[in-house]
């Protein structure tokens, strides 16, 4: 984040000036505004370090934040953009952290279902709090993860893209099989004898993995 350093922090009066210019819609005076104020954003992420994200992606999470900060913006009420645009940083921030927490409890709960019957009804249901995990626990979850991303990937495209929007992957909406089977022109039950498939598949790339 040292590349940021070299950014100069606006003057009172100066955050004044532009923030009077982008008030009246001048686009360049909001660059100048948010560009100034980049620094603080990759302050806020060394927060959220260690989260599974990687730096310019809570960088770049954190500058909507700032975005949306600058866009609210009242230079009339007195106070500075960094005082204000705090709130709006650490909430984007935190958002990120939550959606890719989310994607790994369907991930664990996915890996756990291959333990059961194969129904599917198990697939939610055994969520893994990983906020709680020690550090060996945190490195397993982490392979599980990985392990089971590889078998995903491994799946003929149609398997993949059911199973990825059935379950919400990859920052996806949950869709039921109705919902998906409108989205490709197929019947419900077309969706559901194809999730069925893939998880046939599934368990033989994990077996091909743990081998």
């Amino acid at each position: 984040m040292s590349k940021f350093q070299s950014v100069k922090f606006l003057s009172a009066q100066e955050e004044l000036d532009y923030a009077k210019l982008a008030a009246a819609g001048d686009k360049g005076a909001k660059e100048k505004l948010i560009l100034s104020n980049i620094p603080f954003v990759a302050y806020c992420a060394k927060s959220y370090r260690g989260k599974g994200i990687s730096d310019e992606d809570l960088i770049s999470e954190g500058t909507i934040g700032l975005i949306e900060a600058v866009n609210r913006f009242d230079y009339t009420k007195g106070f500075r953009l960094l005082t204000y645009s705090k709130f709006w940083i650490h909430r984007y921030l935190s958002l990120a952290v939550q959606n890719h927490i989310s994607k790994n409890y369907r991930l664990v709960s996915l890996d756990a279902s291959f333990d059961s019957d194969g129904d599917e009804s198990t697939f939610l249901s055994n969520l893994k709090d990983t906020d709680n995990l020690s550090v060996e626990e945190e490195c397993e979850n982490n392979l599980q993860t990985e392990k089971l991303w590889s078998a995903i990937n491994g799946l003929k495209p149609e398997e993949r893209e059911v199973v990825i929007l059935h379950y919400g992957l990859k920052n996806q909406e949950e869709h039921s099989f109705s919902e998906i089977g409108e989205l490709k022109g197929k019947t419900r039950s077309r969706m559901q004898q194809i999730e069925q498939k893939a998880f046939s598949h599934l368990r033989e790339n994990l077996e091909l993995l743990a081998g």
